[in-house]
């Protein structure tokens, strides 16, 4: 009796794993054929690029290789790897490229936590500045657009900083401010979002560590998990990333694993430089155009501070846009209503530059070409004489 029931019990196990195979394998399928590329000027590739001494991961997908770059920084712990398919209405008017960077994704896997105690702000920084130079030499463009998202927008905003000459313009999501006063507005509104909800156990766990700021990095860590579980708009955004990430297509078990993980780890060092960041002591001065893509309610890097932020900021061009509707990570939860404010408001200026670029070119090519024919006539004319 005993090992039939065994034997059944195994049968029956061995089926739910072969169904879930399969059915894995259907949802992979699936989400090819949406993200297959098919336009010949197209480009859909990811490699591991040599950057600032370690190999780090690069994609970079698009219908048309000549429409603009934009690179896309993300928040912490956070490949954008499996979003794909959030983002395949952007590859018709962008080339999109998205970075594994230092504890992050692929790059993650194949280096693990290696040097992670020399980590800082400025070498995240210095990596990205190489990757935006590979994706102008690779795409043979002069400039790029550069996207921070959440903790990737105090990265982006030291890479304009020293070099506004790669970069067609900055836009933030998520954007990060001051992170004293971010940590403590945030802390309020999880409470508050707890006991209105009658989460008891997130209210209990943030009344536990209370209010910020943390000397560890581990506690900080306690606060952004709730803090992200009792954001409004997660309730829509768990399952989605959930199914995402387990029916990506080339995604292992590892990555699957690092998608979910990578989140949790964060070294000391780098965390209190991180939460010593106040994006105005960089100054709020640009020379490029500058935007904020923010929603409007975000609850994790209030809403206001950002307004404040962008209140003080000069550049060539600016623009503050708040997205109806939007938390923390509109950016993935809405893109497109971010994509129609990238085309709104970003897409022209980097067409523009891009056609004066090509006319320059031009004309260096056809002076070129008529100094050429004048050095012939004057060679001729000087073989006519005996000269």
């Amino acid at each position: 009796m005993f090992t039939t029931f065994l034997r059944g019990f195994v049968a029956l196990i061995a089926l739910v794993f072969t169904s879930a195979v399969l059915y894995r394998a259907l949802c992979q399928r699936r989400t090819n054929q949406i993200l297959a590329i098919r336009t010949q000027s197209g480009i859909a590739e990811g490699r591991f690029v040599p950057i600032n001494g370690a190999a780090q991961w690069v994609q970079i997908r698009g219908d048309d290789r000549s429409n603009p770059i934009l690179l896309i920084v993300s928040g912490h712990g956070l490949s954008m790897r499996a979003f794909a398919p959030l983002f395949r209405s952007w590859e018709q008017r962008f080339t999109l490229a998205q970075w594994d960077r230092r504890g992050i994704g692929r790059t993650m896997i194949r280096h693990g936590k290696t040097g992670c105690e020399t980590w800082t702000l400025d070498l995240l920084a210095e990596d990205g500045i190489q990757v935006a130079e590979f994706l102008c030499q690779r795409l043979r463009q002069g400039k790029i657009i550069l996207v921070g998202l959440s903790q990737g927008t105090a990265i982006a905003l030291l890479m304009v900083k020293r070099r506004p000459d790669l970069f067609h313009a900055y836009v933030g999501a998520g954007q990060i401010v001051d992170m004293l006063r971010n940590e403590t507005i945030s802390y309020r509104a999880a409470i508050e979002r707890a006991r209105t909800t009658n989460n008891t156990k997130a209210l209990k766990a943030l009344e536990v560590i209370g209010a910020p700021p943390y000397p560890a990095v581990k506690t900080w860590l306690i606060k952004q998990r709730w803090g992200v579980v009792l954001a409004p708009e997660m309730a829509t955004w768990r399952p989605l990333v959930l199914r995402m990430t387990l029916f990506a297509p080339q995604y292992s078990p590892r990555d699957i694993y690092h998608a979910f993980t990578d989140v949790l780890f964060m070294p000391q060092p780098f965390y209190e430089q991180y939460m010593a960041f106040d994006a105005r002591s960089l100054g709020t001065s640009f020379s490029l155009p500058f935007f904020i893509f923010h929603g409007d309610s975000d609850v994790l890097t209030p809403t206001v501070l950002a307004q404040d932020y962008f209140a003080t900021v000069t550049a060539p061009t600016k623009a503050l846009v708040l997205l109806k509707g939007g938390g923390h990570i509109a950016l993935l939860t809405q893109p497109e209503q971010f994509l129609q404010a990238l085309v709104t408001y970003v897409r022209p200026l980097a067409m523009l530059e891009a056609s004066k670029r090509a006319v320059a070119s031009e004309e260096t090519r056809c002076s070129s070409v008529v100094t050429e024919l004048a050095d012939q006539r004057s060679r001729e004319r000087c073989e006519k004489r005996g000269y």
